[in-house]
């Protein structure tokens, strides 16, 4: 996938992803709550999944979006560990047919201004960015929500 390719996809209206998303308590790692292989349908039908991330420890959240056969094309990360020059919160896209294999590290965009939001603040702005629709509820652990 190339840049111009990305942002087709990216800017492409219609996207959505249907019923509720729960995050759960990783068995690994207790700290840390997840939804996986979230489908986002498109009118393209290219395979598009998201995963979502909260880490109770560090208030650390993370929205994954990958390609089936291509890898991650885009991140958005808040209150995460600083990728330089940008700070904790951040975005990384797709700007290379590389970056999937590189997960990301070219380019990345400072977003100070979501610094210390609750998770369904972050979740609700991605989605208004990327022109997805979500017809469901994000059930998210109380900590993720500032309560």
């Amino acid at each position: 996938m190339n840049r111009d390719e990305f942002e087709r996809l990216r800017d492409l209206p219609g996207k959505r992803i249907v019923g509720d998303i729960r995050l759960t308590q990783r068995a690994d790692i207790s700290a840390a709550w997840e939804a996986r292989d979230i489908s986002i349908t498109n009118t393209d039908g290219v395979d598009v999944r998201m995963t979502v991330q909260y880490v109770t420890e560090t208030g650390a959240k993370t929205i994954n979006v990958y390609v089936a056969g291509v890898g991650p094309i885009c991140r958005l990360e808040v209150d995460s560990r600083p990728h330089r020059p940008a700070g904790r919160s951040h975005k990384h896209a797709l700007h290379t047919p590389e970056c999937p294999r590189e997960n990301l590290k070219r380019e990345v965009a400072d977003r100070p201004d979501l610094n210390g939001r609750p998770l369904g603040e972050v979740f609700d702005t991605f989605c208004r960015m990327a022109h997805i629709t979500h017809d469901g509820d994000l059930i998210t652990p109380p900590e993720a929500e500032g309560g």
